[in-house]
């Protein structure tokens, strides 16, 4: 009979013959899946995982035969066998190092190309990132360029509109007054000569008035073009704001003719100090924002004041005319922006949206700043504020 190390030492070769299957298996299925995935080129690793696979074989075999010779009492044999195994052994292990360590440079050469292409990766996010930018302030840039091109049309429009309208005047009402002269007789009673001399000075007013309106509407233009070539001649000495508000309240003065219920007030105080600007081109400046408030006017009243601040001066100019749409609020300093006295596109159109761009760039020589709060139906305030560096000394 066996003693019990004979049979502790055939079970101890039984289970690892067990066990080498088990290996034998689960290794030959994982090498398939890895070969699935690895590199077609790395034939050496795919030889030493095969020729590992067969010395896991030759021990399953071995352990069969040295179990078989201890239990049949064969002692040469099953200690040679031994020995071999052993020997084996020792190869075995330096292949699974050897694999494993070409695996892990294999694994270490893969992982670096993946960092090359996630780096590469980021490096097209990036890319894309920027084009997406690029593409949307295109976007941006064409929706703007397209408001321009529909606020030059409707410029154009006006402009157009503006031109003829004061043309048409003088050239009709000239021809009644040629007319009307060719008709005067001298043998005419008192009455019908005055009346008919009545008829004609009104005429010559209207004439006057368009005129006046069309010299308006060119020194726009070409006050505009020449601040933005830089072209403009400025003059810049110590005058009075009282006397420069004063000045421009009797330039439109022609205006309030027609609109009796509309009043201009002012408070700006005479002790005031003098500013450093150009008379004519400031008193352009306040002639515009005056001119606006009364034609958006038809009852109420007009208020101008100034004052000083901590570091400025503020002058403000305050109407209770129709107002300005809160969408309108922030376009109103655009070129060629029309307001119009409606609240739909069919609403009358007031002015060549000249008067306000010239105000701002005028602000803007002498580094002030101006803008406009607003509530439809109730009223504007244009408020300018210019820096205490214009105060003369």
């Amino acid at each position: 009979m066996l003693d019990w190390l004979t049979i502790l030492a055939n079970t101890c070769i039984a289970l690892g013959a067990i066990l080498m299957l088990l290996n034998i298996i689960i290794y030959h299925r994982t090498t398939k899946e890895a070969r699935q995935y690895g590199d077609s080129n790395e034939h050496l690793t795919k030889t030493l995982t095969r020729i590992h696979l067969i010395f896991m074989a030759f021990f399953f075999f071995g352990y069969i035969f040295v179990l078989f010779s201890f239990l049949n009492k064969i002692q040469l044999a099953s200690t040679l066998f031994v020995a071999v195994i052993f020997f084996f052994g020792a190869v075995f292990v330096t292949m699974g190092i050897v694999i494993q360590r070409r695996m892990i440079t294999e694994l270490g050469i893969t992982n670096s190309a993946l960092h090359e292409n996630n780096e590469k990766l980021k490096r097209e996010q990036k890319q894309l990132l920027n084009l997406n930018t690029k593409l949307q302030d295109e976007i941006k840039n064409r929706v703007k360029a397209e408001k321009a091109d529909q606020l030059k049309s409707d410029f154009l429009s006006v402009v157009s509109h503006e031109l003829r309208t004061p043309l048409t005047s003088i050239f009709g009402f000239t021809k009644l007054i040629k007319k009307g002269i060719a008709n005067l007789e001298p043998t005419q009673e008192h009455a019908a000569f005055e009346k008919k001399k009545d008829r004609l000075a009104d005429n010559l007013n209207i004439i006057c008035n368009e005129c006046e309106r069309l010299t308006r509407l060119i020194n726009n233009f070409l006050d505009l073009a020449k601040i933005e070539s830089g072209q403009m001649v400025w003059i810049d000495k110590p005058n009075s704001l009282h006397q420069m508000v004063q000045s421009s309240i009797s330039s439109t003065e022609g205006l309030l003719l027609s609109k009796p219920d509309v009043e201009i007030e002012t408070t700006v105080p005479q002790d005031l100090p003098k500013i450093l600007v150009d008379s004519d081109h400031f008193t352009l400046l306040l002639v515009n924002l005056i001119t606006n408030a009364i034609k958006f006017t038809d009852k109420g009243l007009i208020s101008i004041t100034a004052k000083m601040s901590m570091e400025n001066l503020v002058i403000n100019i305050a109407d209770h005319g129709q107002g300005i749409s809160l969408e309108n609020v922030n376009d109103v300093f655009d070129k060629f922006f029309i307001v119009r006295s409606g609240d739909t596109l069919g609403g009358k159109q007031m002015g060549t949206g000249l008067g306000l761009p010239i105000c701002k760039e005028i602000v803007a020589h002498y580094n002030g700043k101006i803008w406009v709060e607003s509530e439809p139906h109730v009223g504007s305030t244009f408020t300018i504020e210019l820096p205490k560096t214009l105060l003369s000394q």
